[in-house]
């Protein structure tokens, strides 16, 4: 078997506070959840992983301090979908599960599309976007993801 060029990254570990109500949040949404146990849960994303880990623990095993604030945006996940509505349909779930919509979905301002913004409980943020299927980014998504159509 040959050796991998370029590293496989997509495992998203997330940092929480509060494990079981981000767990639950997360199951709310109705995601596939890989993995359990009483300080990690694993979903399944389209091409990527979601972990959840209490955010002391991440920072013991980081041999880093754990980073407690909570305010503005520090980063945020794309949820990349296929169609316009898909968009308004995810932050529906999105805001029965409890999560805030930081933007409703509209056409987006900076690429040809519709996307939304929204929050978990604990103020991580996530985009819902789509994009035509020659997007660049959305070819290299794909691509990563192992989708070929």
């Amino acid at each position: 078997m040959a050796k991998r060029q370029t590293p496989l990254a997509n495992i998203i570990t997330l940092g929480v506070k509060n494990y079981e109500a981000q767990r639950d949040f997360y199951r709310r949404l109705g995601w596939q959840q890989a993995f359990d146990s009483d300080d990690f849960a694993v979903f399944e994303l389209g091409g990527a992983l979601l972990a959840l880990f209490p955010v002391d623990k991440l920072a013991v095993d980081a041999r880093a301090e754990p980073e407690l604030g909570s305010g503005g945006i520090r980063f945020n996940v794309i949820i990349s979908v296929d169609e316009p509505h898909h968009v308004d349909e995810l932050a529906d779930r999105v805001r029965q599960a409890g999560g805030r919509l930081t933007k409703e979905p509209v056409d987006a301002e900076f690429f040809e599309g519709r996307d939304a913004y929204f929050s978990d409980p604990e103020g991580n943020y996530w985009e819902i976007a789509c994009a035509p299927p020659d997007n660049p980014v959305v070819i290299a998504a794909r691509r990563a993801a192992g989708i070929t159509e």
